[in-house]
C-alpha cells in the first residue's frame, strides 16, 4: 500500500486519500440515453448503440481528446438536426484538428474522412478541393463561430453553480455534505459572497467638455463675419482706400444668448 503525505506530513493511506479524489470527471462515457437527453426537443434523430460506439472511439480513431469531444458534442447537439449525430461528430473532429499547429485542412480531412481521401487519391483527384468545400459547410462554420465565443458566454451558467458552492462553504459544508470546512474557509467564503453581491458605488462624475450648440453657432457666425470682412478690406485696399478706413471693423452680434454653465 502506498503512502501519501498531507501538508502536515501526517501519513495518509490510500483509503483515506480516496476522500480527496474529484467527485466528477470530465469524461462522459457516452450512452444512447445520455445522447438522447441532449437532443433538441421533439427531435427524431436516430441514436443507436453502433453510433455510440463510434463516438466513444473518437480519440482512438482521430487523436482528438475524448473528453473535449464529448463535452462539445453534447453542447452542440442542437446542430445535429441538420444531418445527424455522426455528421456533427465529423464536424467537431475536423474543427478540433485544424486548430492544431501545422495541421492543414487537407490533413484534417484525411483523418476525419479516410475512406473518401483514399478514394480521391486512387482517382487522382485533388483532395484540397474536397477539404476546402467541407471547411465552408454550414455545420463547420457554426462550430467555429460557437468556439470563438468567450468562455464567459458559453459557461455563464457556471456562475450560479460557483456561487452555490461558495454559499455551502460559508455554511461550513465541504466538497461532500458530510465534510466540514474550517472557520477560516467559512470566513473567506463569506468575503467572496459579499464582494459579489454588493452593488458598486456610483462615484462617477459626469463632465460636459466642449461648447454647447449655441456657443458653436455664435462662434461660427463670428468666423463667417470675420471672413467676409477680410474679403471686403482686401478689396478696399486694392481699390486704393487708406489703411485707417480699411481697419474699421464692422462686426455685429445678433441673436446670441449668453448661457451660464451648470
Amino acid at each position: 500500500m502506498s503512502v501519501l503525505s498531507d501538508v502536515n506530513n501526517k501519513p495518509l493511506t490510500d483509503k483515506i486519500a480516496e476522500r480527496f479524489k474529484p467527485t466528477a470527471a470530465n469524461g462522459q462515457h457516452l450512452t444512447v440515453a445520455s445522447i438522447k437527453k441532449h437532443l433538441p426537443k421533439g427531435s427524431s434523430i436516430a441514436v443507436t448503440q453502433e453510433i455510440v460506439d463510434i463516438l466513444n472511439r473518437v480519440e482512438e480513431d482521430s487523436g482528438v481528446d475524448q473528453d473535449l469531444f464529448e463535452e462539445q458534442l453534447l453542447g452542440y447537439m442542437h446542430l445535429a438536426k441538420n444531418g445527424g449525430v455522426l455528421k456533427l461528430m465529423n464536424a467537431i473532429k475536423f474543427v478540433a484538428l485544424i486548430q492544431l499547429p501545422s495541421m492543414t485542412i487537407v490533413n484534417a480531412y484525411r483523418i476525419v474522412f479516410p475512406d473518401k481521401a483514399k478514394s480521391a487519391d486512387e482517382k487522382g483527384q485533388d483532395l484540397s478541393s474536397f477539404a476546402s468545400m467541407y471547411n465552408t459547410t454550414t455545420m463547420v462554420k457554426e462550430i467555429v463561430k460557437m468556439q470563438v465565443l468567450g468562455f464567459y458566454v458559453t459557461h455563464a451558467h457556471l456562475k450560479n453553480w460557483a456561487m452555490a458552492k461558495t454559499v455551502n462553504m460559508a455554511n461550513g459544508i465541504g466538497a461532500r455534505p458530510s465534510d466540514r470546512v474550517s472557520p477560516t474557509v467559512q470566513l473567506k467564503a463569506l468575503e467572496m459572497i459579499l464582494e459579489k453581491v454588493t452593488p458598486p458605488e456610483d462615484n462617477s462624475i459626469e463632465l460636459k467638455i466642449g461648447m454647447s450648440d449655441e456657443a458653436k453657432s455664435a462662434t461660427q457666425n463670428l468666423t463667417n463675419q470675420l471672413e467676409a470682412m477680410a474679403q471686403i478690406q482686401l478689396a478696399n485696399l486694392k481699390a486704393g482706400k487708406s489703411l485707417d478706413d480699411v481697419q474699421k471693423l464692422g462686426i455685429s452680434f445678433t441673436d446670441v444668448e449668453v448661457v451660464e454653465g451648470d
